[in-house]
């Protein structure tokens, strides 16, 4: 008992230091027991949307799809939107190019195109990425095998590369051939051999996203595809799993014609454990002068990605 009572003055002396290491203790406990692990899967949520941003010419009326009027409203949309990355495919127009670049730049800062050779804005089909987090731009093709106008559109293949929290991963962007299966068949190990082999590394998973024109029911030339690519794929958690269909405002086709699943967000995780948890279908309209507007005439794929070691 008087041993006690003789250490009360160095208790009262050292009260306060006593006190602050007991709370540091304390709240050191509390941040361990909420802290992340070190192999901790780390989100990513990525679009890819054909957004139909041709070069316009007052006398070719197919060309002209409102572009002036679309291109503010896609620019809203996705700066109201929770995408981490967003690859546009036929952002051609040199116009609407430099709009969109500008318009987005605040949300997405880090904005990778490629400059064409010819008269148009967006080489290899027109590839624009816009970024949350910092991407690079590693590579990119032009096809050799791609005919009409496809050709002035310089269509083929962008990789950017990106990481996420100690997850490095890349992006490959594409737009095929549209039309001639024979052409888009030449197409595929094109991408293969330039893009997504060419740079492949152990460790580091690979997405291919884009408008590949080719149906999910077209089997032998789908399966061409993912097997040259290496590519998974995954299911559209959607009751009409189309990226193209005849309720779309741009398709002049007739009511009840099949949809179609045209673009794709493909992925080989390369010895990770990264996954596409979901992939849903988006529809972005605008209401305009009484009438209901599509923002372009494919509607967008979001895949849900859990990104991990």
């Amino acid at each position: 008992m008087s041993s006690c009572l003789a250490s009360l003055p160095w208790i009262r002396s050292h009260l306060g230091r006593v006190l602050r290491l007991i709370l540091a203790i304390t709240m050191l406990g509390a941040g361990a027991a909420h802290a992340e692990p070190a192999d901790a899967t780390q989100r990513l949520k990525i679009l890819t949307w054909n957004i139909q941003m041709l070069p316009t010419f007052p006398s070719v009326e197919s060309l002209n799809k409102g572009q002036a009027m679309r291109a503010p409203w896609i620019i809203e949309y996705l700066n109201d939107s929770k995408y981490d990355i967003v690859c546009l495919q036929e952002v051609i127009d040199p116009k609407m190019t430099g709009l969109l670049k500008a318009g987005l730049k605040k949300t997405f800062p880090h904005i990778v195109t490629v400059d064409p050779k010819g008269v148009f804005s967006g080489t290899s089909g027109g590839i624009l990425f816009a970024s949350r987090i910092p991407i690079k731009y590693v590579d990119h093709i032009v096809f050799k095998n791609v005919q009409g106008v496809d050709a002035l559109a310089e269509k083929g293949c962008v990789l950017v590369e990106a990481e996420q929290n100690g997850v490095r991963f890349q992006i490959a962007g594409t737009h095929l051939q549209a039309g001639s299966n024979e052409v888009k068949a030449k197409e595929i190990p094109e991408i293969a051999d330039g893009i997504i082999k060419k740079h492949a590394q152990p460790g580091v998973p690979q997405f291919l996203v884009g408008d590949m024109n080719i149906d999910t029911a077209e089997a032998d030339l789908y399966a061409k595809l993912l097997t040259t690519n290496e590519m998974q794929d995954f299911p559209l958690d959607d009751k009409s799993p189309y990226t193209v269909d005849s309720e779309n405002s741009w398709k002049a086709r007739k009511k009840g014609h099949r949809g179609g699943r045209i673009d794709h967000v493909l992925l080989n995780p390369r010895g990770t454990k990264t996954a596409i948890r979901r992939q849903t279908v988006q529809r972005a309209r605008q209401e305009h002068e009484g009438k209901t507007i599509d923002l372009a005439d494919h509607y967008g794929v979001v895949a849900e990605v859990e990104l991990a070691k």
